[in-house]
């Protein structure tokens, strides 16, 4: 009787075993998937909160718009954007491509749908099809801008941009998918202020990514995908023919490169910007720039961090020779940069670079790692270089 339990315990524990063994082999298994998917759509394996319609908001079908079909639905959308501008109401896009045949104005109202997958406006004019946010409190939240067919950038008119805000105040764009515009995806001018540009996903633009400019300012970037950029994927540009220089922007948590055509995350002129926890891989040029440039007439730089990016495989023009970090001034100065515990790697062309004729004051490196590195690790031709605690120098 003794051997028969001990038989059936051994047994039991067997089976324990062995369903503890597939059990991990299975969560394993899952765990190895879940990587694979976000290795395969690095930045996109989480999707952006469901959007909450207030009540009493406003639906554009009321105004007479109608989804799914080949009519034009302007008129019919800014009539809606009007009333509840009047009213202090949101405005609700409901499921369906709407077509809208030029510039929609959303002047201090949100406007909602139920997910970029669900609730669709579509530019069928590549010269005149931007969505243009002014005024106090705007919010673009949950729904697509796709343009039909693009022309050439060109001069850069920002009624091609995908979104262009215009001096707005307490602006959000949040859960936007921006596809195809024939200059910017998503452009911020005419001193806006105090913005947030949150979790949207952007390919295919003419021109930058996300372009801040304009004296703007009190503007945060972040976690947004930006892939096939016709220009750099996010820019903080300051000219000297602007009233006051773009200052106090903040850009973390992106994902950003992709086959883009220019720079990843840049600074051409501007200053108190945060470049924090990014990831830049596969730009044709620099996948961080910090610059002064005579080409374009940009202002100074001052007081930039970049703190633990991971810069991978950027500067993949041969003509360009861009590393994949580059601080170059050809006119003015560049002071108080600093570069803290990022990750540099794979690169094309070098490491770091800092160079130019202009006037390079102190630029300070940290504990950054530099790896994998085709060329020079850092090529410092000007400034004052602080270098401290750094692998790979």
């Amino acid at each position: 009787m003794k051997r028969k339990n001990n038989r059936r315990a051994a047994w039991i524990i067997s089976i324990v075993v062995l369903a503890a063994a597939a059990l991990a082999i299975w969560r394993g298994a899952s765990f190895m998937r879940e990587e694979a998917k976000q290795d395969e759509n690095p930045g996109m394996s989480e999707e952006a909160a469901s959007v909450e319609i207030p009540e009493g908001a406003l639906s554009i079908l009321d105004d007479g718009a109608k989804p799914n079909d080949d009519t034009d639905d302007l008129d019919a959308i800014q009539s809606t954007l009007d009333r509840a501008a009047e009213q202090n109401k949101a405005v609700y896009i409901p499921p369906g491509n709407y077509r809208l045949s030029g510039i929609l104005r959303v002047k201090g109202v949100k406007l909602l749908g139920d997910g970029a997958d669900q609730a669709i406006l579509t530019s069928t004019n590549p010269e005149n099809g931007s969505i243009d946010v002014e005024g106090d409190g705007a919010v673009l939240s949950g729904f697509a801008h796709v343009y039909e067919t693009t022309v050439e950038r060109g001069n850069g008119a920002n009624d091609k941009n995908s979104i262009t805000v215009r001096g707005a105040t307490n602006f959000t764009i949040e859960g936007i998918q921006i596809t195809k515009s024939s200059t910017a995806g998503i452009f911020v001018g005419d001193e806006s202020s105090k913005g947030t540009i949150r979790g949207n996903k952007l390919e295919q633009t003419g021109a930058d990514g996300i372009h801040i400019t304009n004296g703007s300012t009190g503007v945060t970037v972040e976690n947004n995908t930006v892939r096939e950029a016709g220009d750099d994927t996010i820019a903080v540009v300051s000219y000297e023919d602007n009233a006051k220089t773009t200052s106090d922007v903040t850009i973390r948590g992106n994902d950003v490169g992709y086959g883009s055509k220019a720079r990843g995350i840049s600074v051409v002129g501007g200053e108190n910007v945060k470049i924090e926890n990014n990831k830049i891989r596969d730009t044709e040029m620099a996948g961080i720039y910090i610059s002064v440039e005579k080409e374009w007439d940009t202002r100074n730089v001052k007081n930039v961090v970049i703190n633990g990016n991971t810069i991978e495989h950027t500067g993949t023009r041969i003509a360009a020779e861009h590393p994949n970090i580059l601080v170059y001034a050809s006119q003015g100065n560049i002071d108080d940069v600093k570069f803290n515990g990022n990750t540099i790697a794979d690169s094309v062309h070098g490491g770091i670079g800092v160079w130019g004729s202009g006037d390079i004051g102190n630029i300070y490196f940290d504990a950054n790692k530099l790896e994998n590195t085709q060329g020079l690790a850092t090529n410092f031709k000007s400034g004052i270089i602080h270098s401290e605690g750094n692998i790979g120098f």
